[in-house]
């Protein structure tokens, strides 16, 4: 979100990434469409994501419209041809019972307030995903984009080649099946990930606001996540921006 174009070059493969973000999904294609009307009956542009965003935390907060959160799996997975419509069935077959819901929501709000690993745990449980890491994530910075970005393992790999560059070098990487997919399948792997996930997310924070003051945009931790995902597919190097300096100390 761009308060305004600076032309500065210090920031121009950011902007430029961001703007080339590219995620086309077609909802109409989930083979169950017909089974939700109302729903999974248009197209999401990349320009429209926001939007989706705003739909899916307007159904958490008023605990409505369980089939929107089964329309944002969908939208996530819509690349991966073999299970986007598995794991979608799957999830709004258990969302759809009004327990099952009620407690997706509390533990979306739970860990949007609180990210600690017991309430990423808890998230997985509720959306009946106990060995997944992208998909609950991706529920929750669809509820909080300023504070939370995606993950998946285009941003695993840019984060494993370049997190040194930009002053994050002591983080672990997410740790990856040999398809590249982040895995949670035990104990360790699932607080491993978790580790990485607070350090990426508080790297998109403190971009945003490096983006803010050299750049003058008004990103969101989502945006940091979107640029770096279009610019590692595009092989793009991203500018490593200045800190922003502390105010200086005051004699009193």
């Amino acid at each position: 979100m761009k308060l305004k174009d600076r032309g500065d070059k210090i920031c121009s493969n950011w902007d430029g990434t961001h703007k080339k973000y590219d995620w086309r999904v077609d909802l109409r294609s989930f083979d169950k469409a017909a089974d939700y009307p109302g729903y999974f009956n248009r197209i999401i542009e990349s320009a429209h994501t926001a939007i989706f965003e705003n739909e899916f935390r307007r159904a958490i907060d008023t605990h409505r419209n369980f089939e929107v959160a089964g329309e944002v799996c969908f939208w996530k997975n819509y690349r991966n041809f073999q299970s986007k419509n598995k794991l979608t069935e799957k999830l709004l077959a258990h969302l759809k019972i009004r327990d099952n819901w009620d407690s997706f929501v509390k533990a979306i709000k739970q860990i949007s307030k609180n990210p600690s690993y017991e309430n990423f745990v808890v998230l997985q449980n509720t959306c009946g995903q106990k060995n997944g890491f992208a998909v609950p994530i991706t529920f929750l910075s669809f509820y909080d984009p300023s504070e939370y970005p995606m993950v998946d393992k285009i941003i695993a790999y840019w984060w494993a080649k370049n997190r040194a560059s930009y002053e994050y070098g002591t983080s672990p990487i997410f740790s990856q099946r040999e398809d590249g997919w982040i895995q949670t399948s035990t104990i360790s792997q699932k607080k491993q990930n978790w580790d990485v996930y607070i350090h990426w997310k508080r790297f998109c924070n403190e971009y945003a606001m490096r983006i803010a003051k050299h750049c003058g945009f008004n990103w969101r931790a989502r945006d940091i996540e979107m640029a770096v995902w279009e610019a590692h597919k595009r092989n793009i190097s991203l500018e490593i921006l200045p800190a922003a300096k502390k105010p200086p100390m005051m004699n009193l």
